[in-house]
Protein backbone atom coordinates (compact mmCIF):
# COMPACT_ATOMS: atom_id res chain seq x y z
CA UNK A 1 0.00 0.00 0.00
CA UNK A 2 2.87 2.12 0.18
CA UNK A 3 3.51 3.48 -3.27
CA UNK A 4 -0.25 3.95 -3.40
CA UNK A 5 -0.44 7.24 -1.32
CA UNK A 6 1.82 8.68 -3.23
CA UNK A 7 -0.55 8.23 -6.10
CA UNK A 8 -2.10 10.67 -8.20
CA UNK A 9 -5.73 11.33 -6.58
CA UNK A 10 -6.08 15.09 -7.49
CA UNK A 11 -8.12 14.68 -10.23
CA UNK A 12 -6.46 15.29 -13.02
CA UNK A 13 -6.17 18.14 -15.67
CA UNK A 14 -9.52 19.38 -17.20
CA UNK A 15 -10.64 18.81 -20.31
CA UNK A 16 -12.56 20.13 -22.83
CA UNK A 17 -15.79 19.60 -23.93
CA UNK A 18 -16.66 20.43 -27.47
CA UNK A 19 -19.55 18.50 -28.55
CA UNK A 20 -21.36 20.15 -25.22
CA UNK A 21 -19.92 23.73 -26.32
CA UNK A 22 -21.99 22.69 -29.78
CA UNK A 23 -25.26 21.57 -27.95
CA UNK A 24 -25.12 24.71 -25.70
CA UNK A 25 -24.15 27.41 -28.25
CA UNK A 26 -21.15 27.96 -25.49
CA UNK A 27 -17.58 28.35 -25.63
CA UNK A 28 -15.16 27.62 -23.44
CA UNK A 29 -16.60 24.59 -21.67
CA UNK A 30 -13.80 22.78 -19.24
CA UNK A 31 -14.60 19.51 -17.21
CA UNK A 32 -13.09 18.99 -13.89
CA UNK A 33 -14.37 15.52 -13.50
CA UNK A 34 -13.46 14.00 -9.58
CA UNK A 35 -14.11 10.62 -10.60
CA UNK A 36 -10.31 10.10 -11.60
CA UNK A 37 -9.99 10.07 -8.24
CA UNK A 38 -8.83 6.39 -5.85
CA UNK A 39 -12.54 6.06 -5.07
CA UNK A 40 -13.90 7.66 -7.67
CA UNK A 41 -15.40 11.19 -5.94
CA UNK A 42 -13.89 14.69 -4.89
CA UNK A 43 -14.22 13.38 -1.28
CA UNK A 44 -10.74 11.75 -1.84
CA UNK A 45 -9.15 15.06 -2.01
CA UNK A 46 -10.59 16.07 2.06
CA UNK A 47 -10.67 12.33 3.11
CA UNK A 48 -6.92 11.84 2.92
CA UNK A 49 -5.89 15.51 4.38
CA UNK A 50 -8.44 14.17 7.62
CA UNK A 51 -6.56 11.00 7.87
CA UNK A 52 -3.04 12.40 7.54
CA UNK A 53 -4.42 15.45 9.89
CA UNK A 54 -5.87 12.73 12.60
CA UNK A 55 -1.80 10.62 12.28
CA UNK A 56 0.09 14.21 12.75
CA UNK A 57 -2.15 14.52 16.21
CA UNK A 58 -1.50 11.34 17.73
CA UNK A 59 -4.79 9.23 16.76
CA UNK A 60 -5.37 6.05 15.85
CA UNK A 61 -8.95 6.07 14.79
CA UNK A 62 -11.15 8.14 12.50
CA UNK A 63 -15.01 8.45 12.55
CA UNK A 64 -17.49 10.41 9.81
CA UNK A 65 -20.87 10.14 9.28
CA UNK A 66 -22.42 9.69 5.81
CA UNK A 67 -24.77 8.89 3.33
CA UNK A 68 -21.92 6.86 0.76
CA UNK A 69 -19.15 8.65 -1.15
CA UNK A 70 -16.98 10.00 2.24
CA UNK A 71 -17.22 7.18 4.26
CA UNK A 72 -15.83 4.81 1.52
CA UNK A 73 -13.10 7.86 0.88
CA UNK A 74 -12.24 7.84 4.60
CA UNK A 75 -12.22 4.01 4.65
CA UNK A 76 -9.69 3.86 1.45
CA UNK A 77 -7.31 6.36 3.82
CA UNK A 78 -7.99 5.13 6.60
CA UNK A 79 -6.99 1.51 5.81
CA UNK A 80 -3.60 3.10 3.31
CA UNK A 81 -2.36 4.96 6.82
CA UNK A 82 -3.17 2.28 9.23
CA UNK A 83 -5.90 3.84 10.93
CA UNK A 84 -9.63 2.06 12.05
CA UNK A 85 -12.56 3.83 10.97
CA UNK A 86 -15.87 4.06 11.99
CA UNK A 87 -18.44 5.13 9.81
CA UNK A 88 -22.13 5.65 10.94
CA UNK A 89 -24.40 5.83 8.41
CA UNK A 90 -28.58 6.36 8.23
CA UNK A 91 -30.24 2.95 8.72
CA UNK A 92 -32.60 3.46 6.38
CA UNK A 93 -30.95 4.57 3.69
CA UNK A 94 -30.18 2.57 0.49
CA UNK A 95 -26.46 2.65 0.97
CA UNK A 96 -24.87 1.37 -2.50
CA UNK A 97 -21.41 1.51 -1.07
CA UNK A 98 -21.16 -0.18 2.23
CA UNK A 99 -20.21 -3.45 1.24
CA UNK A 100 -17.07 -1.22 -0.14
CA UNK A 101 -16.82 0.67 3.00
CA UNK A 102 -16.88 -2.85 4.95
CA UNK A 103 -14.48 -4.29 2.43
CA UNK A 104 -11.67 -1.48 3.03
CA UNK A 105 -12.03 -2.78 6.63
CA UNK A 106 -14.02 -0.08 8.38
CA UNK A 107 -16.41 -0.93 10.75
CA UNK A 108 -20.27 0.75 9.45
CA UNK A 109 -22.69 1.59 12.15
CA UNK A 110 -26.25 2.39 10.44
CA UNK A 111 -27.83 4.63 13.10
CA UNK A 112 -31.79 5.87 13.05
CA UNK A 113 -32.00 9.18 11.98
CA UNK A 114 -31.31 11.50 9.28
CA UNK A 115 -28.20 12.33 7.69
CA UNK A 116 -27.19 15.33 10.01
CA UNK A 117 -28.23 13.22 12.98
CA UNK A 118 -26.39 10.41 11.78
CA UNK A 119 -23.19 13.03 11.75
CA UNK A 120 -24.20 14.20 15.16
CA UNK A 121 -23.71 10.87 16.74
CA UNK A 122 -20.60 10.15 14.82
CA UNK A 123 -19.77 13.64 16.87
CA UNK A 124 -20.85 12.24 20.09
CA UNK A 125 -18.82 8.79 19.62
CA UNK A 126 -15.62 11.11 18.37
CA UNK A 127 -15.97 12.97 21.88
CA UNK A 128 -16.56 10.22 23.38
CA UNK A 129 -13.71 7.64 22.88
CA UNK A 130 -11.10 10.05 21.65
CA UNK A 131 -11.62 9.70 17.93
CA UNK A 132 -10.64 11.81 15.23
CA UNK A 133 -13.71 13.50 13.73
CA UNK A 134 -13.84 14.21 10.17
CA UNK A 135 -17.39 15.46 10.00
CA UNK A 136 -18.39 18.54 8.02
CA UNK A 137 -17.44 21.30 10.60
CA UNK A 138 -15.37 19.71 12.74
CA UNK A 139 -12.17 20.55 11.09
CA UNK A 140 -13.30 23.46 8.59
CA UNK A 141 -9.51 24.34 7.87
CA UNK A 142 -8.95 20.89 6.95
CA UNK A 143 -12.16 20.75 3.98
CA UNK A 144 -10.97 23.58 2.64
CA UNK A 145 -7.31 22.99 2.31
CA UNK A 146 -8.27 19.63 0.55
CA UNK A 147 -11.06 21.26 -2.06
CA UNK A 148 -8.55 24.48 -2.64
CA UNK A 149 -6.40 21.60 -4.48
CA UNK A 150 -9.32 22.17 -7.24
CA UNK A 151 -8.48 25.60 -7.95
CA UNK A 152 -5.19 25.06 -7.63
CA UNK A 153 -5.36 22.14 -10.36
CA UNK A 154 -7.23 24.29 -12.33
CA UNK A 155 -5.40 27.63 -11.90
CA UNK A 156 -2.01 25.85 -13.85
CA UNK A 157 -3.97 25.26 -16.97
CA UNK A 158 -6.53 28.20 -17.42
CA UNK A 159 -7.95 31.69 -15.92
CA UNK A 160 -11.50 30.30 -15.10
CA UNK A 161 -14.53 33.01 -14.99
CA UNK A 162 -17.11 31.25 -13.77
CA UNK A 163 -16.84 27.96 -11.69
CA UNK A 164 -19.96 25.64 -11.48
CA UNK A 165 -20.25 23.80 -8.37
CA UNK A 166 -23.25 20.53 -6.99
CA UNK A 167 -23.55 21.75 -3.36
CA UNK A 168 -24.83 20.10 -0.34
CA UNK A 169 -23.03 21.21 2.61
CA UNK A 170 -21.50 23.83 0.97
CA UNK A 171 -17.94 22.69 1.53
CA UNK A 172 -16.55 21.73 -2.16
CA UNK A 173 -17.91 25.41 -3.35
CA UNK A 174 -16.03 27.25 -0.03
CA UNK A 175 -13.05 24.90 -0.48
CA UNK A 176 -12.54 25.60 -4.22
CA UNK A 177 -13.32 29.51 -3.50
CA UNK A 178 -10.57 29.59 -0.81
CA UNK A 179 -8.11 28.40 -3.41
CA UNK A 180 -8.91 31.25 -5.75
CA UNK A 181 -8.83 33.73 -3.53
CA UNK A 182 -6.18 36.68 -4.19
CA UNK A 183 -5.46 34.68 -7.03
CA UNK A 184 -8.16 34.67 -9.20
CA UNK A 185 -11.49 36.16 -9.29
CA UNK A 186 -14.14 33.53 -11.53
CA UNK A 187 -18.00 33.59 -10.35
CA UNK A 188 -18.68 30.78 -7.82
CA UNK A 189 -21.72 29.38 -9.08
CA UNK A 190 -23.53 26.79 -6.73
CA UNK A 191 -25.72 24.54 -8.37
CA UNK A 192 -28.34 22.40 -5.95
CA UNK A 193 -31.69 20.55 -5.53
CA UNK A 194 -35.09 22.82 -5.95
CA UNK A 195 -36.26 20.92 -2.40
CA UNK A 196 -34.16 20.96 0.10
CA UNK A 197 -30.91 22.91 0.18
CA UNK A 198 -30.19 25.77 3.32
CA UNK A 199 -27.49 28.02 0.82
CA UNK A 200 -30.71 28.11 -1.75
CA UNK A 201 -32.66 29.59 0.87
CA UNK A 202 -30.72 31.75 2.02
CA UNK A 203 -29.33 32.89 -1.15
CA UNK A 204 -33.00 34.13 -2.45
CA UNK A 205 -34.27 34.66 1.19
CA UNK A 206 -36.72 32.04 1.62
CA UNK A 207 -38.53 31.28 5.04
CA UNK A 208 -40.05 28.00 3.52
CA UNK A 209 -38.25 25.00 4.57
CA UNK A 210 -39.96 22.49 2.21
CA UNK A 211 -37.32 18.97 1.70
CA UNK A 212 -38.19 16.35 -0.51
CA UNK A 213 -35.90 13.98 -0.63
CA UNK A 214 -35.15 11.20 -3.21
CA UNK A 215 -32.40 8.90 -4.58
CA UNK A 216 -31.98 11.49 -7.12
CA UNK A 217 -31.19 14.77 -5.33
CA UNK A 218 -29.87 12.90 -2.12
CA UNK A 219 -26.25 14.22 -2.52
CA UNK A 220 -27.48 17.89 -2.59
CA UNK A 221 -30.34 17.61 0.31
CA UNK A 222 -28.83 19.63 3.33
CA UNK A 223 -31.88 21.36 5.89
CA UNK A 224 -28.43 22.13 8.01
CA UNK A 225 -26.04 23.21 5.63
CA UNK A 226 -22.72 23.02 7.99
CA UNK A 227 -20.80 25.49 5.72
CA UNK A 228 -23.62 27.57 4.92
CA UNK A 229 -21.40 30.74 6.15
CA UNK A 230 -18.43 29.88 4.04
CA UNK A 231 -20.38 28.90 0.72
CA UNK A 232 -22.54 31.95 1.48
CA UNK A 233 -19.31 34.14 1.98
CA UNK A 234 -17.58 32.44 -1.66
CA UNK A 235 -20.86 33.28 -3.76
CA UNK A 236 -21.25 36.80 -2.49
CA UNK A 237 -17.07 37.54 -2.78
CA UNK A 238 -16.97 36.58 -6.16
CA UNK A 239 -19.86 38.23 -7.64
CA UNK A 240 -21.77 34.56 -7.89
CA UNK A 241 -25.32 33.12 -8.06
CA UNK A 242 -26.94 29.98 -6.79
CA UNK A 243 -29.36 27.90 -8.82
CA UNK A 244 -32.27 25.53 -7.90
CA UNK A 245 -33.33 22.39 -9.72
CA UNK A 246 -35.81 19.78 -10.12
CA UNK A 247 -34.71 15.23 -10.32
CA UNK A 248 -36.22 15.72 -14.04
CA UNK A 249 -33.50 18.49 -14.81
CA UNK A 250 -30.74 16.34 -13.29
CA UNK A 251 -31.48 13.44 -15.33
CA UNK A 252 -31.72 15.19 -18.57
CA UNK A 253 -28.49 16.85 -17.86
CA UNK A 254 -26.97 13.40 -17.20
CA UNK A 255 -28.02 12.26 -20.15
CA UNK A 256 -26.58 15.28 -21.87
CA UNK A 257 -23.29 14.58 -20.37
CA UNK A 258 -23.21 11.13 -21.48
CA UNK A 259 -24.36 11.36 -25.45
CA UNK A 260 -21.95 14.57 -25.70
CA UNK A 261 -19.09 13.35 -23.61
CA UNK A 262 -19.56 9.43 -22.95
CA UNK A 263 -19.18 10.13 -18.96
CA UNK A 264 -21.68 8.58 -16.79
CA UNK A 265 -21.87 11.34 -13.72
CA UNK A 266 -24.68 11.12 -11.36
CA UNK A 267 -28.08 13.33 -11.90
CA UNK A 268 -26.73 15.08 -8.78
CA UNK A 269 -23.28 15.78 -9.94
CA UNK A 270 -24.45 17.08 -14.13
CA UNK A 271 -26.60 19.46 -12.94
CA UNK A 272 -24.01 22.02 -13.39
CA UNK A 273 -24.79 21.71 -16.89
CA UNK A 274 -27.99 23.00 -15.62
CA UNK A 275 -26.40 26.26 -13.84
CA UNK A 276 -24.24 27.12 -16.65
CA UNK A 277 -27.49 26.65 -19.10
CA UNK A 278 -29.27 29.16 -16.94
CA UNK A 279 -26.37 31.32 -16.23
CA UNK A 280 -25.31 32.51 -20.02
CA UNK A 281 -29.16 32.88 -19.91
CA UNK A 282 -29.41 35.11 -17.10
CA UNK A 283 -26.40 37.41 -17.71
CA UNK A 284 -25.39 36.73 -21.49
CA UNK A 285 -21.90 35.36 -21.10
CA UNK A 286 -22.18 32.93 -23.97
CA UNK A 287 -18.21 33.56 -24.65
CA UNK A 288 -15.71 32.48 -21.83
CA UNK A 289 -13.31 29.81 -19.67
CA UNK A 290 -16.41 28.04 -18.18
CA UNK A 291 -15.27 25.14 -15.36
CA UNK A 292 -18.27 22.54 -14.28
CA UNK A 293 -16.67 20.43 -11.37
CA UNK A 294 -17.91 16.77 -11.95
CA UNK A 295 -17.72 15.59 -8.37
CA UNK A 296 -17.59 11.86 -9.66
CA UNK A 297 -18.84 9.71 -11.59
CA UNK A 298 -22.34 7.12 -11.44
CA UNK A 299 -21.24 3.85 -9.73
CA UNK A 300 -20.24 1.41 -12.09
CA UNK A 301 -20.29 4.21 -14.90
CA UNK A 302 -17.09 4.79 -17.08
CA UNK A 303 -14.98 7.76 -17.41
CA UNK A 304 -12.22 9.48 -19.16
CA UNK A 305 -10.66 6.23 -19.21
CA UNK A 306 -12.83 4.31 -21.23
CA UNK A 307 -12.68 6.81 -24.35
CA UNK A 308 -8.55 7.40 -24.42
CA UNK A 309 -9.23 10.74 -21.95
CA UNK A 310 -10.72 11.95 -25.30
CA UNK A 311 -14.08 13.65 -24.54
CA UNK A 312 -14.82 13.92 -28.39
CA UNK A 313 -14.29 10.32 -28.83
CA UNK A 314 -18.38 10.04 -29.91
CA UNK A 315 -17.02 12.61 -32.45
CA UNK A 316 -20.35 14.90 -33.58
CA UNK A 317 -22.76 11.93 -34.69
CA UNK A 318 -24.36 12.52 -31.40
CA UNK A 319 -25.35 16.08 -32.13
CA UNK A 320 -28.83 15.48 -32.85
CA UNK A 321 -29.55 13.53 -30.20
CA UNK A 322 -27.82 16.06 -27.26
CA UNK A 323 -30.07 18.91 -29.02
CA UNK A 324 -32.97 16.98 -28.43
CA UNK A 325 -32.03 16.25 -24.55
CA UNK A 326 -31.32 19.96 -24.28
CA UNK A 327 -34.73 21.47 -25.79
CA UNK A 328 -36.20 19.63 -22.85
CA UNK A 329 -33.92 20.68 -19.97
Amino acid sequence: MEAEKNSDDDGGPLVRAPLLEEALGVEGIYIDYEGRNPTGTHKDRIARAHVEKALEEGYSAITVGTCGNYGVSIAYYARLYGLKAFVFVPAGYTLERAGEMKALGAEVIPWPGTYEEVVAESRRFALANGIYDANPGSHPEVDYVGYSSIAEDILREIRPDAMFVPVGNGTTLAGIWHGFRGKAKPRMVGVTTAFGNQLLWEFYGDPRRDIAETPVNEPLVSEISFDLGEAMRAVKESNGYVFGFADDTALRCAELLRVTTGLSVLPASALTVAGLIKFVRKFGMWKGNFVLVLTGGAHGGEGFGAYGGALSYYGWKNGARARAVLGKV
